[in-house]
């Protein structure tokens, strides 16, 4: 099963995308700041993160410098309001595999189905396993 952290002030938001998440087989976590969002990034493995970038504490690109120390292959996908494209371009030089707008006329269903594409070919297990038979291969 694959499993998703929401970074996400929004709690509505949050709580919808994770029901979401999970009517479609994935496991989800909420984390309601950049904060708590990099303290469950140190400490449980997730296949992809979802990420807000305007939060109280901690805002989204200082976050996702975070993520990219601790985890530098994670999946990451922005799910914001804020849609500047030169910032964006920012984020993408830093690391994201995809940006959602989450205004008025976002689509859950959309999102779930971006993020099942995203997820398909590798999970964090079979990820763990291409990486070993990487390393085998270097050492042969």
């Amino acid at each position: 099963m694959n499993r998703i952290l929401i970074i996400e002030d929004e709690q509505m938001t949050a709580k919808a995308v994770k029901e979401a998440l999970e009517l479609n087989g994935m496991s989800a976590d909420i984390a309601e700041d950049g904060i708590k969002g990099i303290e469950l990034v140190k400490k449980v493995e997730y296949d992809l993160i979802l990420l807000d970038l305007k939060m109280p504490k901690l805002g989204g690109e200082e976050v996702l410098k975070e993520i990219r120390k601790v985890r530098p292959y994670v999946l990451v996908i922005i799910y914001t309001n804020f849609s500047d494209f030169a910032d964006i371009k920012a984020l993408a030089n830093i690391g994201i595999d995809g940006y959602v707008n989450k205004g008025p006329d976002a689509d859950l269903k959309k999102l779930v189905n971006l993020i099942k594409a995203k997820l398909e070919p590798f999970s964090v297990e079979d990820m763990e396993t291409i990486l070993e038979d990487a390393k085998m291969g270097e050492r042969e």
